[in-house]
């Protein structure tokens, strides 16, 4: 009966210092609780994005995407800065499940359209070993918002001006 007392307390003590443990990498990163709400819902969002993607043609998945576009925005709060540094951090962090094109699309669904319409290209280039590469990027008129690469370095083959329909 005693040590069950004392397992508890020896439980409830690791509780506490895991606890503090997390809070302390909290504030050494600066990082609020508005901050974390916004990195886990587009880690969700990239998730589910790139299961949709791999089960249904993009133009479908465009077509679904605008019908919850309202949803994500109402669930995924903070400037499109915010945003978009959110998409980029936990994109580098999901490996090859985040790709250039599921960044931009979440990007793409989450983005408020007070600022003017988004633009989602995707483009292909050249390599110097001769292979073919291909990048997708989000854009709102000259201003680059996902993507890091441009039409000066790829050739566009199609563009999304506009929310997903």
């Amino acid at each position: 009966m005693k040590d069950e007392g004392k397992t508890s307390v020896n439980h409830r003590h690791t509780l506490n210092a895991r606890e503090s443990g997390i809070r302390a990498i909290v504030r050494r990163r600066g990082l609020t609780a508005a901050d974390w709400r916004l990195l886990v819902a587009v880690a969700v969002a990239q998730v589910l994005a790139a299961a949709a993607l791999r089960a249904m043609p993009m133009q479908a998945l465009r077509t679904a995407a605008g019908r919850v576009r309202g949803l994500a925005r109402l669930l995924v709060k903070g400037s499109d800065e915010r945003k978009a540094w959110a998409i980029e951090a936990t994109g580098r962090r999901l490996g090859r499940l985040s790709t250039c094109l599921i960044r931009a699309m979440v990007a793409e669904l989450v983005f408020d359209s007070d600022g003017g319409p988004v633009s989602l290209t995707i483009g292909v280039k050249r390599s110097a070993a001769g292979t073919i590469d291909a990048h997708a990027w989000l854009a709102r008129q000259d201003r680059l918002l996902i993507g890091g690469a441009t039409a000066d370095e790829y050739v566009p083959l199609v563009t999304w001006t506009g929310p997903p329909a």
